[in-house]
């Protein structure tokens, strides 16, 4: 594989209202298969709403469930990745994301941070992830999927990249943080700084699908991006509004960025391992 054209979709969504976000993908998709896109990506919990709280065990759904049809449907011209609430076969209910390609559904992540501290309280109502895995995609190649939270801790980029992935691809649900000073507020710089850093360590190219819109109080920013394997911005939609933003990712740029810096493959995972399990072992209890 060369390139993909990837398409991210800054969408807003309606809180515990399944039909009508389904409904949205849908439409969304279907502009992207019109307009030769061969994967798009929603933002996390795209098809719930973020705030759901006690309701989010009565909206959870298998992957398997009937109303996803839509989207296992229109899978077969197109790679659909987006958020939702998953409920597994042992009855754990997950923030989830979910691929469909080649009409079928498959769950590539479950969010395994989740935030309790400020305005977020997850943890309460959904069970955290146990696995961090690369998969394989037939349209754009190996990648590594996050939710939000997860990108904040750098072993969960860290062990997709070393798994193969070269596209790694973080779902999010961001609000707005009000801090003093004027520019951007202090999260879109965050973020920004978070995806440049990781696309640059780990050569690969990165992308950050924001949500927009408000929900409760919450305020969510946008901004979503794409960063390419030397730590540059390849694109940004704006903060606060809907965007599609298309972007051709050309897998050559990651075989050049690697050639000329090899500090991502001279990582000693063996020396690491080791030492990590030194950390475990003598961690007081």
């Amino acid at each position: 594989m060369l390139t993909a054209k990837l398409r991210i979709a800054q969408s807003d969504c309606t809180l515990a209202n399944f039909d009508e976000n389904l409904e949205r993908h849908c439409t969304l998709t279907e502009q992207a298969i019109r307009d030769g896109a061969d994967a798009i990506v929603f933002p996390e919990l795209s098809l719930t709403g973020y705030n759901v709280q006690d309701a989010a065990q009565d909206i959870a759904m298998h992957i398997e469930d009937a109303r996803l049809a839509p989207l296992r449907e229109l899978s077969r011209k197109i790679t659909i990745i987006c958020g939702s609430i998953e409920l597994s076969e042992e009855y754990g209910v997950y923030n989830s994301a979910l691929m469909f390609e080649e009409g079928v559904g498959r769950s590539i992540h479950r969010k395994i941070y989740l935030p309790t501290y400020g305005m977020f309280e997850e943890l309460r109502y959904f069970s955290a992830g146990q696995q961090i895995k690369a998969v394989n995609s037939k349209k754009l190649g190996r990648i590594g999927v996050a939710i939000c939270e997860d990108f904040w801790h750098v072993s969960v980029p860290y062990l997709l990249a070393h798994q193969g992935a070269k596209l790694l691809l973080v779902l999010m649900s961001s609000p707005l943080r009000l801090s003093p000073g004027s520019g951007n507020p202090a999260i879109v710089t965050q973020w920004q700084t978070i995806a440049s850093t990781y696309a640059f360590l780990f050569s690969s190219y990165v992308a950050c699908v924001n949500r927009v819109g408000n929900e409760d109080s919450f305020t969510y920013w946008g901004n979503s991006s794409l960063t390419g394997p030397d730590g540059s911005v390849i694109g940004s939609a704006p903060l606060f509004e809907p965007h599609i933003l298309d972007a051709v990712l050309d897998f050559a740029e990651i075989k050049r960025t690697r050639l000329h810096s090899s500090h991502f493959l001279d990582e000693d995972l063996r020396l690491i391992a080791a030492e990590l399990n030194d950390i475990i072992v003598q961690r007081p209890q």
